[in-house]
């Protein structure tokens, strides 16, 4: 059993050493940054996840809302533009994979969210409906754990704005009501570490935009309050990578930012750090691969796709 977990080792590290190689040849836009291939598609507030080293991005919001999904491959610096999903989805509330699949959870396709789960088969290109939430949601996110899905709702479509948390068990195709957090989290910052989901900022109760971080425990079937944001921002690019929560980016309540946050677990901190991205924006999603943090689409004083693609080696 040793001798497939060495080839393994060794095959990520080689293909992290070719991505790696590929990067420092490509042309730097700020501190760590690297331009990389335009999407097809332009597109902003959409659902982004890797899969076997290939990013995968879905739906969004380009001159109207979007069913396309499309496919980066980082090794190559390529895309490809895949079957699309059944109905047009932006800013839902993320994507997670369990089994190499990916799920794309809510998400607005008119006045009002959707409650939609639709799962996405890489090997057969195809597309599947599951069962839906018990009510319509956006502007949240997803995380797994334990191949289960994690959907907070902060938008139902009916004014104000929502704490739900809700699991789906692929298992069961069921999905179960869980104790919601203090506070609401429109467009927040999400990442799921040590098997714990972590939610950041995002758009209150109040409608004012927050800087309060949650975290819940599913073995507890707990929230807890932990130490705030230094900036609040809502609908960063956000992801767990190297045991922390990063946070790209994201709308203060002003003005679109281009600080990158970095939360430490362990010692319950934040940091800001003295590298930025290329540009202020909002609504970039992120993914990671080898290592490396991936952004994609976004929106900066109404041009969306401000952002093509970067890829960053995070210090």
């Amino acid at each position: 059993m040793k001798a497939p977990k060495v080839k393994i080792a060794n095959q990520y590290r080689a293909l992290a050493g070719i991505l790696a190689a590929m990067l420092l040849s490509l042309p730097a836009s700020a501190a760590n940054w690297k331009t990389m291939a335009t999407p097809p598609v332009p597109t902003g507030y959409a659902a982004a996840e890797s899969i076997n080293g290939i990013i995968y991005v879905a739906g969004g919001n380009s001159g109207g809302p979007k069913s396309t999904l499309q496919a980066f491959n980082p090794e190559k610096n390529t895309w490809t533009v895949l079957q699309s999903m059944p109905e047009t989805l932006y800013q839902g509330d993320g994507a997670g994979v369990i089994n190499s699949q990916l799920y794309v959870t809510g998400g607005w396709n008119g006045p009002l969210p959707t409650n939609t789960l639709y799962k996405y088969d890489p090997p057969t290109n195809t597309w599947t409906a599951l069962a839906g939430m018990s009510h319509l949601s956006a502007c949240g996110g997803t995380g797994v754990i334990n191949n289960k899905l994690y959907v907070i709702t902060p938008c139902n479509g009916y004014g104000g704005y929502a704490n739900y948390l809700d699991v789906y068990d692929p298992a069961t195709n069921a999905w179960t009501s869980l104790p919601g957090s203090a506070s609401a989290h429109s467009g927040p910052a999400i990442g799921v570490i040590n098997g714990k989901l972590y939610v950041a900022g995002g758009i209150n109760n109040s409608s004012v935009v927050t800087n309060v971080l949650e975290v819940y425990d599913p073995a507890a079937n707990t929230w807890t309050t932990l130490a705030p944001m230094p900036t609040a921002v809502q609908v960063p690019a956000s992801m767990a990578l190297d045991g922390q929560l990063y946070v790209f980016g994201g709308n203060n309540g002003t003005s679109d930012v281009a600080t990158i946050q970095v939360y430490d677990p362990h010692k319950d901190k934040w940091k800001t750090l003295t590298s930025s991205l290329p540009n202020a924006v909002n609504g970039s999603s992120g993914a990671v691969v080898y290592g490396l943090a991936f952004m994609v689409g976004g929106d900066n004083g109404g041009t969306t796709n401000q952002y093509s693609a970067f890829a960053a080696s995070i210090p």
